[in-house]
């Protein structure tokens, strides 16, 4: 007799502080893009074929007005991809009924930060997480980690019937933006991505 397919028993999200309606950006991108940017009339329809309406960020939208290097954009991410996590993590398990103890394998997916100890050893260290969880961290698959991770999240839980999988993404795309970047894809990227888990 095959296991039992996986089921999912709770959803959570944590998003950071920071609300920016579609049209700021767009705004906030045009002055900023202005007069250096070949082709921007052209790319500037992004904004608005994007459907999308508001998106949150761990920066305000000032914080694209200067310049971040690299240190500071990844201690960023580190401290607040972590907070996010733990966040999403306690609210989901809490819908579910269980508590951190009670799960088996822990999959953790995100790109925009680079995290050694990876993401989820951090945030082993801040929820009381049995010390014999199975970690799998997923690292720079971009748009298609989230997939791939439940995918993997599933197969282990598939391996295991009757065992509790905890499967967390997070991404802070905001982190990412480069402002010296004249790129298409920079501009693409402010028009579809927020930060969240």
């Amino acid at each position: 007799m095959p296991p039992p397919d996986p089921r999912i028993h709770a959803v959570a999200t944590a998003l950071p502080p920071y609300r920016f309606s579609q049209e700021d950006v767009a705004r906030r991108a045009a002055g900023l893009f202005d007069g250096s940017f070949n082709n921007l009339e052209r790319l500037m329809p992004v904004y608005a074929n994007a459907a999308i309406e508001t998106r949150y960020s761990r920066v305000p939208l000032e914080w694209y007005m200067a310049d971040h290097g690299f240190a500071e954009r990844n201690s960023l991410y580190l401290k607040h991809a972590t907070d996010l996590l733990e966040r999403a993590a306690a609210d989901c398990l809490g819908k579910a009924g269980l508590a951190p103890a009670d799960l088996d394998p822990l999959v953790t997916v995100s790109t925009t930060g680079i995290a050694t100890p990876s993401l989820d050893a951090l945030l082993m260290e801040r929820m009381p997480f049995r010390r014999d969880t199975q970690r799998l961290p997923i690292f720079g698959l971009g748009c298609a980690g989230g997939v791939l991770g439940l995918s993997r999240a599933a197969a282990l839980a598939q391996a295991t019937p009757g065992s509790r999988v905890l499967f967390l993404v997070v991404e802070l795309c905001a982190l990412t933006f480069r402002r010296g970047d004249r790129s298409a894809s920079n501009i693409i990227a402010t028009a579809l991505f927020g930060d969240g888990a």
